[in-house]
């Protein structure tokens, strides 16, 4: 099952703000093909204009956000 998540995380030397919309795959017990799919800044897409460092960082900060998310779920459900 195909999820989505967004999320805000700060990259670049002056630690801007940006929003990050992240696709990934799931069942009850793990996650697996995390992407990134859009970073917007001020609503204009920016992954064009990304270092491999600054994407490798938001993607380990998607994977936490993706945990965060799964771990909210889990202890806030109700069947």
């Amino acid at each position: 099952m195909t999820n989505s998540i967004d999320f805000l995380a700060t990259t670049g030397a002056g630690d801007v703000e940006v929003k990050v919309t992240m696709s990934f795959k799931a069942d009850r017990y793990t996650t697996w093909a995390e992407n990134i799919e859009m970073v917007t800044y001020n609503g204009m897409d920016i992954m064009g204009l990304m270092t491999d460092e600054q994407f490798t960082d938001l993607e380990a900060k998607g994977i936490r956000a993706i945990e965060g998310k799964k771990l909210w779920d889990l202890e806030n459900y109700e069947p």
